[in-house]
């Protein structure tokens, strides 16, 4: 609740920047620990954001303060801003951005120079400033890890993260399995999976498209929807539109490509239930003829989510990179697939155009482990697949994997019986549960 405080104490801790190449300067990292209400409390439990460039203190501000107030009852519970977040040191922001046209159709290629271009000269700027952007990556944040660790004079620590937290906690595991106790992950993304595969997204789109056919039963259904997809789509290919739509002002004019919508559709409209609820009937105003319901987030792409970068994410996101194997996969889907690439925004072009630094073979390699683990993966999440999610699980020789129906990539968010599970996990419970059914999000 908005209201609800606590008292917490804020801690700071240097570490080197660039322990790989040698670096010597210092950085600052912060984190904030919520004191155990246990008179005998476990490990401390560290919370992972995702992102990359989520921040652990502002999400227990957010959301999910009950549940790490919850956590006090098992342990100490830190709120850890990863190098580059949140209250820890941060690095300046680029000030160059790109322009686009807003009312022209605009190509993927255009798309893909013109952002090409700006980053070769942000990175030109972070250079003049001296930012070593090199530094982050994920192997240096799993390192800072373990600093926290020796900081909290913690002989082992609990990892509890999300997302791109669970891709840190894997390349944590590679390096210091011993130091850990438990863990709870969810929304699994692998230390291969920067780079979603477009057959997996397309899966995942088709099936809304099932679902929605009956729509659990109710009223409104939505019949041959998957071949109203593919026409639309089909048809911004070989003549893209434009649509107009109102805003506080007026009424703006937005040229849409078949790329951005494909970009617009993976930003908004995949990650929960409450936003892919929205799609079937989207997609049947799209086949009438009507761009209105996209229009906005269209502008929104070309307007801010594709004119400028993060130096953080950029840095993280392009050095956990891409295997050879898992690129000529991507090769080989990314043209005949119903959304192409654009879960992964431009990264998939950049990593293959910018002659960036990639972390070592060995970090996207991920070997079994007996690790003590909780993972927690969705039905309806469409940016970390169930499919992942389950071959990720078979790595855990002491793991068990809680399939959540009808759950999205935000799922602590998503049901009380989440949380009730997280805490008794971590204090120990035996679980026999493999799977969570949560009610079905009804389809516009």
């Amino acid at each position: 609740k908005a209201k609800d405080t606590v008292n917490a104490e804020l801690g700071t801790f240097n570490v080197r920047e660039d322990r790989i190449n040698g670096g010597i300067d210092s950085i600052q990292l912060s984190f904030i620990r919520f004191k155990s209400t246990n008179p005998n409390p476990a490990s401390p439990i560290v919370y992972l954001s995702g992102g990359p460039g989520g921040s652990g203190t502002k999400t227990a501000k957010g959301g999910r303060f009950e549940l790490f107030m919850k956590l006090r009852e098992v342990a100490d519970v830190i709120a850890f801003d990863q190098r580059g977040t949140g209250l820890s040191e941060r690095l300046p922001n680029c000030p160059y951005t790109v322009k686009f046209e807003l009312f022209k159709p605009t190509d993927k290629q255009e798309y893909i120079d013109k952002t090409t271009a700006n980053i070769s000269k942000c990175l030109g700027f972070w250079k003049e400033k001296n930012v070593n952007l090199k530094a982050y990556n994920t192997t240096e944040s799993a390192k800072d890890l373990d600093d926290l660790r020796n900081v909290l004079n913690a002989e082992k620590i609990s990892l509890w993260g999300i997302s791109y937290g669970s891709h840190l906690a894997f390349e944590y595991i590679r390096l210091f399995e011993p130091n850990i106790d438990k863990m709870v992950l969810a929304s699994l993304e692998g230390s291969n999976e920067t780079i979603k595969l477009p057959k997996d997204t397309e899966n995942f789109i088709f099936q809304i498209a099932e679902r929605a056919k009956d729509n659990y039963g109710t009223k409104i259904k939505y019949h041959n929807l998957k071949e109203k997809i593919k026409t639309v789509h089909n048809r911004l290919k070989e003549k893209p539109v434009t649509s107009s739509f109102k805003n506080g002002s007026g009424v703006d004019t937005v040229g849409i490509s078949n790329f951005e919508l494909q970009s617009a559709i993976a930003t908004f409209y995949l990650k929960n239930p409450e936003n892919s609820r929205k799609l079937p009937k989207l997609y049947t105003q799209m086949y009438s003829g009507d761009f209105s319901g996209i229009a906005t987030d269209v502008m929104v792409m070309k307007s801010y989510i594709f004119s400028r970068i993060s130096p953080m994410a950029f840095g993280m996101d392009m050095q956990s990179g891409i295997s050879s194997e898992r690129k000529a996969l991507i090769d080989n889907q990314i043209n005949n697939s119903i959304l192409g690439s654009t879960i992964n925004f431009l990264l998939y072009e950049w990593i293959t155009n910018l002659d960036f630094y990639q972390l070592p073979d060995a970090f996207r390699e991920m070997k079994e482990n007996k690790v003590n683990a909780l993972l927690l993966s969705g039905t309806m999440d469409g940016r970390t697949y169930l499919n992942s999610g389950i071959e990720i699980a078979k790595k855990f020789n002491k793991g068990r994997h809680v399939i959540i129906e009808n759950a999205g990539h935000d799922l602590y968010m998503q049901s009380p019986l989440i949380g009730d599970l997280v805490l008794d996990f971590f204090k120990g419970k035996n679980l026999n549960i493999k799977k969570i059914e949560l009610e079905p999000t009804i389809f516009d």
